[in-house]
């Protein structure tokens, strides 16, 4: 018997009343391409919400015995959140799933369209998406399952495309399947409905931008706030209740302290980077290339010169030889360079060398990530050259004729390419053996489509006048889409870097102030070699959060942290040079000179 036999034999009956509890889990279960019978399935959250009870069970009785009573919460909690988590699992896999595919169906549409045109029957064209899988990679599943349906089962066309309606979670792909299906029995025009319904979708990515932008002004309007009402309060607070603490016996704990400021500040700015992934419009290519750098070289390298630099120097006694050798000694003399140049104060210092790591390790990763950009700018050179490869169509040259013509202009990023797809065509080499050949080469996902679509148009139809017309359209269609999107989400970058700046300054120049009064300087001292790096910390965070607001790609927000973190350590810099520009009167209140 295998594990899912005995889970569905011995918890079945607690499965069907959960079946009761929620209807709609099976359609659910079938939306989200899971493979498993929905009792079964139910029968296993039964099973799981009783294991985490047990779990839950064991791991009070430890709080208890260890008197961890403030943790309790989680134990009593945590089967409950389990339950309500299996149970909406598909409802998040399916719409997982339908995010995938309608970010790659209208492009899925386009070809459709252009191979109807070009003469192939809607069946045949919608089968040779599954050769396509490179490049259509979801709606390739969809592909697959209809000819299984139609050449395996025996289903008819008609009836095949109307379960794959039933099952997909993506709105969008059950209307254009159903109404497919309409347009079929109706004896309506096939490629005139493929084609409209291929420019409405592309006109509803336009539209879909601009209500995408209002979403994350929202959103980062109350991380804005959120972030200055809260960070700037509890660090004010902080601040005065230790420094003040001759005279103010309670106040914030270092522990809770800590917790917010290098737990809950972090966990909010990747969660709102969550949440534009979910809302912002998303193509089903992701290049990992900058992460893997940012992985393989940036974090090992700000692991490295934390631990060396900061941290061993920081533990180790003095006359260690260790905390004496150059390995140890010179990293830490040079982060500190920045700070003994400036005379800045003692408590800063460690900041200031946190800045630098940062700074020292996100460099690679943004200057390789600033150097593979250059490629995206392909797809403006490929839109130019379909357009000028309508034109030269119209005086009557072939499609492999009119691209070694074109070869002698220059696309920009494109030139490369086409030159040697203009060579290796001169020579007899099959078109489709060139692009197979140019994908290897080409990361960028919507440069892939045109060139693959221009290929089947070519290979199936000839490459028609009216069906490079169309082609030239949706490649311009894509480059209005990419520009409404920069044009759209330009303007957030201010949310980000207004938030991170004001509250560096409002921080440094509390911690400035507070240096100059003589009260409990010891733990002021060290409430602010706790605090400082926390900014340092939160504002390049602030740094991703822009870079994946305004571009879609985390990445792109490397360069923006790096300089969030430099604006902070310049205030850091600066804090030494404030401080004594500060006055304390008797009364305990502090003036400029001259002021």
């Amino acid at each position: 018997m295998g594990f899912w036999d005995w889970v569905y034999m011995v918890f079945g009956g607690f499965g069907k009343k959960i079946l009761e509890i929620y209807p709609n889990l099976p359609d659910q279960i079938r939306k989200s391409g899971m493979h498993i019978y929905p009792e079964v399935y139910a029968s296993f959250v039964a099973f799981m919400t009783l294991v985490i009870s047990g779990f839950s069970a064991v791991l009070a009785v430890l709080l208890i015995v260890f008197r961890l009573h403030f943790l309790i919460f989680i134990p009593i909690l945590l089967p409950a959140f389990s339950f309500v988590f299996l149970v909406y699992f598909p409802s998040m896999l399916a719409s997982s799933r339908a995010g995938g595919i309608e970010g790659e169906f209208p492009y899925t549409v386009a070809y459709l369209s252009m191979m109807v045109m070009s003469g192939l029957s809607p069946y045949s064209a919608f089968e040779r998406i599954t050769r396509s899988r490179r490049v259509f990679i979801k709606s390739s599943e969809l592909s697959q399952r209809f000819i299984l349906l139609v050449r395996v089962l025996g289903r008819d066309p008609l009836s095949a495309f109307a379960m794959l309606s039933a099952r997909t979670p993506s709105a969008t792909v059950r209307d254009l399947l159903m109404g497919y299906v309409t347009t079929v029995r109706a004896g309506g025009d096939v490629a005139d409905y493929l084609t409209k319904k291929a420019r409405l979708l592309f006109s509803e990515i336009i539209v879909k931008m601009k209500i995408i932008a209002d979403k994350l002004a929202s959103i980062l309007e109350a991380y804005l706030a959120l972030v200055l009402l809260s960070m700037i309060s509890l660090t004010v607070m902080y601040f005065v209740t230790v420094s003040f603490v001759s005279v103010i016996p309670f106040g914030l704990s270092p522990g809770g302290m800590f917790l917010f400021l290098y737990v809950m500040m972090p966990m909010m700015s990747a969660m709102i980077i969550y949440l534009t992934d979910l809302i912002q419009y998303k193509e089903p290519w992701v290049d990992y290339r900058p992460y893997i750098v940012f992985a393989g070289l940036s974090l090992p390298l700000a692991a490295y010169l934390s631990i060396f630099g900061i941290l061993l120097p920081s533990v180790l006694p003095p006359g260690n030889r260790l905390r004496e050798s150059f390995l140890v000694k010179g990293l830490h003399d040079f982060l500190a360079l920045p700070a003994t140049l400036v005379h800045a104060p003692s408590y800063a210092v460690s900041s200031i060398q946190f800045a630098l790591v940062l700074l020292i390790a996100t460099l690679p990763a943004m200057i390789y990530y600033e150097y593979v950009s250059r490629e995206y700018k392909v797809v403006n050179g490929i839109t130019l050259f379909l357009r000028d490869l309508v034109e030269v169509r119209k005086t009557g040259l072939s499609p492999e004729r009119s691209i070694i013509e074109l070869s002698r202009r220059n696309y920009g990023a494109f030139t490369k390419y086409l030159r040697k797809m203009a060579l290796q065509l001169s020579l007899g080499v099959p078109l489709s053996k060139i692009i197979d050949d140019l994908f290897k080469k080409i990361i960028v996902w919507r440069a892939k489509v045109l060139l693959y679509v221009l290929t089947d148009a070519i290979e199936v139809g000839g490459g028609t006048i009216e069906v490079m017309e169309n082609l030239a359209w949706f490649a311009e269609s894509i480059d209005a889409i990419e520009d409404e999107r920069k044009k759209n989400l330009r303007t957030l970058l201010i949310v980000p870097y207004m938030g991170g700046i004001l509250t560096a300054a409002t921080v440094v120049m509390l911690t400035a102030y507070l240096g100059s009064l003589p009260l409990s300087m010891g733990a002021f001292a060290t409430a602010a070699a706790m605090t400082l790096p926390s900014i340092i910390l939160n504002t390049y965070f602030m740094g991703l959060v822009a870079g994946k607001v305004s571009a879609g790609s985390v990445a792109s927000g490397f360069k923006h942290a790096f300089l969030l973190t430099l604006i902070s350590m310049v205030l850091l810099l600066a804090s030494g040079i404030i401080g004594s520009h500060l006055m304390v009167t008797p009364s305990g209140r502090a003036v400029i000179p001259g002021g």
